[in-house]
């Protein structure tokens, strides 16, 4: 597992009673890139029609079309759909009594596929093809209409976990020296990830949460980082 980066915090947790254990308090994030295991295509289909009714079955049939032609050339390709637009057409900025109601019903559409970068961007294509609008993501990590990600990072996580300890245990040691103290025992050390920024692409105000709980545009760099804080009884 490659190393992308870390950085280091720390901060001094002052005894308020007397005789009470002195404590040291030690914070790091350590971040680790891992290669793809599944990549996703995201796309909307649409469909319009004189009344709501018909612009479900035209989106229905629209969905029904881009499935077909994405099973003939990859028959495995797991294909999700979730409804996101049932009623006017400009459906981001219709107020009323603004312009008047056009029927329109999006769904969001989610590919699961091999990590390929070719295969993703055929099934993309024919998407377009079809009339889909690609869900093409602007945030800095998940940009484009094409994701990746890493379905299991258990291994990931554990790597990270003992690379945090090694590196909590050192400043907290540095840190207690400088005082004339030593380190005596960890007390607790705790670990967060921002799991929504991880996996959650956004476009036109809409969200699409991946399957994966880590993500990234590049199939050879996804991100897992995780934020650790431990606490450490010191001498007096």
């Amino acid at each position: 597992m490659k190393k992308w980066g870390f950085c280091l915090t720390f901060c001094l947790l002052l005894c308020a009673t007397a005789g009470e254990v002195p404590t040291l308090g030690v914070e790091t994030t350590v971040t680790a890139t891992m290669k793809a295991t599944t990549a996703y295509v995201a796309f909307l289909v649409r469909g319009q029609g004189l009344l709501i009714s018909d612009a479900q079955k035209a989106c229905d049939a629209n969905i029904t079309a881009v499935s077909k032609e994405i099973k003939k050339r990859f028959k495995d390709a797991r294909i999700d759909t979730t409804i996101v637009n049932t009623g006017t057409k400009d459906f981001q900025g219709w107020r009323a009594p603004g312009p008047q109601i056009e029927p329109d019903v999006t769904q969001l559409v989610t590919v699961t596929l091999p990590p390929d970068e070719t295969l993703a961007a055929e099934i993309l294509d024919i998407a377009i093809r079809k009339g889909a609008i690609p869900f093409c993501s602007d945030r800095t990590e998940l940009r484009g209409a094409v994701y990746y990600g890493v379905d299991n990072t258990e291994a990931a996580e554990e790597q990270l976990y003992q690379e945090a300890a090694a590196k909590l245990r050192k400043k907290a040691e540095l840190l207690a020296n400088s005082m004339g103290r030593k380190v005596v025992l960890l007390r607790d050390v705790r670990s967060s990830t921002n799991r929504s920024s991880c996996n959650t692409a956004k476009f036109q105000g809409i969200q699409c949460i991946l399957p994966a709980p880590v993500c990234s545009s590049d199939p050879n760099k996804v991100r897992i980082s995780m934020d650790f804080a431990a606490i450490f009884e010191i001498s007096e």
